[in-house]
Parts: structure tokens; C-alpha cells; sequence
């Protein structure tokens, strides 16, 4: 499998023939952000976004699962490095900052 790593240096060559496109200047801008990825068996991670796959797989660092539903656990477990599948991903959200230091994810 090969991974994509999106690098907000300017000097990094590991994407060397990917389009500039909107949609990768998004997910460039989400680099080392909190997202929270839900999945269809109704687990929850929370970590900082490290990149993506081809297939857009999601790589997630120092990240925490949470279950929800019949065997939850609000206190969730640290799971540290993971990669989401993208055929389980039912929504992937990023925290925004809001003008008054409150934080939403969209």
C-alpha cells in the first residue's frame, strides 16, 4: 500500500506528481488537526490527522476509540496509530475554531 503523506512543508517531495487541487489543499490544511472518524459498527476516533492512502484510507496518530451503542465506552482506550479503512467510514469531522475560542466540528 502506498501512502500519501500531506506535508505543510513547502520543500517536501513525498507527493511529487499530485494535482493542486482544492481538495487537496483541504486535506493538507487538516494536517496535525483533531477529526474525529465514525465507522459502521458505530466506533468513534479521535486523533490528529496524519495523511492518507490512494484508496483514502485514514491515518490517524495518538488517537482514542470510543464505542457507542450496547457496549459503550464513554471513557474511551488509546489506540495511538491507526489506519481507518475507507469502506468502514461513515463521517469524518474537523474541529473549526469559532470567533469566541468555542470549538464545533464540521
Amino acid at each position: 500500500m502506498d501512502t500519501i503523506v500531506l506535508s505543510s512543508s513547502p520543500t517536501a517531495s513525498s507527493t511529487p506528481n499530485l494535482p493542486k487541487t482544492p481538495a487537496i489543499d483541504h486535506l493538507k490544511g487538516l494536517l496535525k488537526q483533531i477529526v474525529r472518524v465514525t465507522i459502521l459498527d458505530g466506533r468513534v476516533f479521535l486523533g490528529s490527522f496524519a495523511g492518507t492512502d490512494q484508496p483514502l484510507n485514514i491515518l490517524l496518530i495518538n488517537a482514542e476509540e470510543y464505542r457507542i451503542g450496547l457496549e459503550e465506552n464513554p471513557e474511551g482506550r488509546y489506540v495511538g496509530q491507526i489506519v481507518i479503512p475507507w469502506k468502514l467510514i461513515v463521517k469524518v469531522e474537523g474541529e473549526v475554531q469559532q470567533e469566541d475560542n468555542g470549538q464545533m466540528y464540521f
